[in-house]
């Protein structure tokens, strides 16, 4: 990594001193996202349990694999199309067919509405008779809670687990109470504790942060399937993703976390600059690889 590189990084994701409308934060991820041309061979629109979707691949992908992929994005910003060239190069990197989903976004849909989304999706999958030990999970920042909270709630309804689970910078505790937002607080580029409450209250709604499906890191994790966490150093919710590790093991859960040094929030999705996050993302590659084997 080259300081080019992160200073590069730091210069797209810089915090605006006035905080955007929602509108004005979706339309600035949508362009940001414009600056990677989109790689994979493949790609086609679809329906999944009422929910929309889209199919990425390559020529050389698997078709007994999936990876079923939600986007982050504070569970307000994001869709398939912010997320289109991370997510293909995380299926490129595994071998797969990848199913992005896109669920629904607060404000106007707060919580439960993307949980709902998720286990419409993945139950649909397995209606079509897919694998479960083929399925294999992932998600960055909100969909990375996402994906927790649809193992937690397939466990609940006695659904199969997916095989695994790749998460990116989850971010796992709606209270915004771990240690990173003391000791990261001057590292992140990125975020800031106070707007950030701002997305969970518009998440959240009526409900609880400490509702296990809000904040998954407070649920009872035992069961789930294998979990892969890569976070980033510099990073404010750092702590979700390490707190996150810490109960997992606890509960039995076979985990493995990986801390990058020096780098932001999904790193991953600016990969195409910097070197750190194409190797995560080859890393992911072969834990979803040796997972779906």
């Amino acid at each position: 990594m080259s300081k080019a590189q992160i200073e590069a990084v730091a210069q797209m994701i810089a915090i605006p001193e006035e905080e955007p409308s929602v509108a004005e934060q979706r339309g600035a991820m949508e362009q940001m996202a414009a600056a990677f041309p989109f790689q994979a061979q493949h790609s086609e629109a679809v329906e999944m349990g009422g929910v929309s979707c889209e199919w990425i691949w390559d020529d050389t992908a698997r078709d007994d694999v999936v990876l079923l992929y939600f986007h982050g994005g504070g569970y307000c910003l994001g869709s398939i199309a912010t997320h289109r060239n991370l997510i293909a190069a995380l299926a490129k990197a595994a071998g797969v067919r990848a199913l992005a989903v896109d669920y629904r976004l607060a404000p106007e849909n707060p919580f439960p509405a993307a949980v709902e989304d998720a286990v419409a999706v993945y139950t649909a999958l397995l209606e079509q008779g897919r694998d479960p030990s083929k399925i294999a999970v992932a998600g960055d920042s909100a969909g990375g809670g996402l994906s927790l909270a649809l193992m937690l709630s397939a466990r609940e309804r006695d659904m199969p687990q997916p095989t695994c689970a790749a998460l990116l910078s989850p971010w796992t505790d709606m209270r915004a109470a771990g240690e990173s937002f003391q000791t990261r607080r001057d590292a992140d580029p990125m975020i800031v504790r106070d707007r950030l409450l701002v997305m969970v209250g518009r998440y959240v709604g009526a409900a609880s942060t400490a509702d296990p499906l809000v904040s998954p890191v407070l649920a009872d994790l035992s069961g789930l399937a294998p979990l892969l966490i890569h976070a980033g150093d510099a990073e404010l919710l750092l702590s979700d993703s390490t707190d996150l590790a810490k109960r997992a093991e606890a509960a039995g859960v076979d985990v493995e976390i990986k801390v990058w040094d020096d780098m932001v929030h999904v790193f991953q999705a600016f990969y195409p600059l910097v070197d750190e996050g194409r190797e995560s993302i080859a890393e992911i590659g072969a834990f979803i690889r040796e997972r779906t084997a």
